[in-house]
């Protein structure tokens, strides 16, 4: 499975882009400023970053440069999406010249952009095969769960072992920037649509798991539910 990073402070963007990621099997770790785009980068060394060009604390521009310093994520393919500027061949050329290797222009053509990811991850098969057979913590806000062990955590207290059914619930969640809808959830967990009820139960219960104080995080939005992990 290869390990991308969006890198967009577009709440409406980042979800959009997330779900069709998630749909097409990839690990998908968003960032919503350049700064913490550049640190994810570092921590992550995802096999493809997508980047917005206007972003607050750190530009995408700056953001390039600074990859261009470090030998050890200089040759990250970076796809580079943005509504900024109208003189599209000076800025390709610009972003080009700092080592993006695609620019897309917003609002992004989705299949396009797929189409790009996977052309660019064929060119290094070794490079996006890394991690495979890792199973590294996957982390939203505060909370962290490890697929090895489906422990989930909050910060570095332990909160609760999970059932596989109730973790890949959980997992589909905290994956997700946004929302994600009772549809998308009942194929994930393998139900369909006349299942609602078995959904819900498993809602509940994993709320159960999460204790009284953390179920909370779980939200019952008007298409689906929403993990929420930024507050302690």
């Amino acid at each position: 499975m290869a390990r991308l990073l969006s890198i967009e402070d577009d709440a409406d963007v980042q979800h959009c882009i997330g779900q069709a990621l998630f749909r097409e099997g990839y690990e998908v770790h968003y960032a919503w400023n350049g700064q913490e785009g550049y640190e994810k980068i570092l921590s992550l060394n995802p096999d493809l970053v997508i980047l917005d060009l206007v972003l607050p604390l750190m530009n995408g521009i700056e953001l390039l440069k600074k990859m261009q310093e470090g030998k050890s994520i200089q040759n990250i393919p970076v796809i580079v999406i943005s509504g900024f500027g109208d003189d599209l061949n000076m800025i390709a050329e610009l972003i080009k010249a700092l080592g993006a290797v695609e620019f897309l222009r917003k609002p992004v053509d989705i299949p396009e952009l797929l189409s790009y990811i996977k052309h660019l991850l064929s060119r290094s098969p070794a490079q996006a095969a890394r991690h495979l057979d890792s199973s590294p913590s996957l982390v939203k806000g505060y909370l962290r769960i490890d697929p090895k062990f489906r422990t989930v955590w909050l910060k570095d207290r332990l909160l609760t072992t999970l059932p596989h059914k109730r973790f890949k619930l959980l997992k589909r969640l905290l994956l997700s920037p946004g929302p994600v809808s009772k549809e998308d959830l009942l194929k994930e967990l393998g139900y369909d649509l006349a299942q609602a009820d078995a959904l819900k139960k498993t809602i509940q219960r994993l709320r159960e798991d999460l204790g009284p104080q953390e179920s909370r995080r779980l939200q019952t939005t008007p298409e689906g539910y929403e993990l929420c992990g930024d507050s302690e």
